[in-house]
């Protein structure tokens, strides 16, 4: 033990349960559930208010101002033809569909539009005859 570094009252997790007088309450033998102890361990994380000892020291100066970009140097324009090569580089790395993932997806959609046509073509109907009837 003595080859240990000690640690600092922060390094070392308290129990809950230590605040407590268990004994002197008479539950020196009682286990306390988890929910219990949960609770414990919240009460006893309150923050405490430091004295005017404890108080850390200030930083002493204001934070510096954030230069903005394009303000003193100002950004190069993209030619072009620079577009159009990070363009076509960007398109490399995409990943294609295969044919028949691409077949898949078609059918996915068309089913998908359909679905929404009938269900649009229903709704207009519905309420064109509502409409009807309401207005004669």
């Amino acid at each position: 033990m003595a080859d240990e570094p000690e640690l600092a009252d922060a390094d070392v997790p308290r129990d809950p349960t230590d605040d407590l007088d268990l004994a002197a309450m008479g539950l020196d033998d009682v286990e306390l559930t988890e929910e219990e102890q949960v609770a414990l361990a919240a009460a006893s994380a309150r923050p405490v208010r430091r004295t005017e000892a404890e108080q850390p020291a200030g930083k002493g100066h204001a934070t510096p101002r954030q230069r903005r970009a394009g303000t003193d140097d100002e950004q190069r324009r993209t030619t072009p033809a620079q577009f159009v090569r990070e363009s076509v580089a960007e398109l490399k790395k995409v990943v294609w569909p295969t044919g028949n993932q691409l077949q898949q997806y078609f059918v996915v959609v068309l089913v998908f539009v359909l679905i929404m046509i009938g269900i649009v073509a229903v709704l207009d109907l519905a309420f064109g005859w509502l409409m009807l009837k309401a207005l004669g």
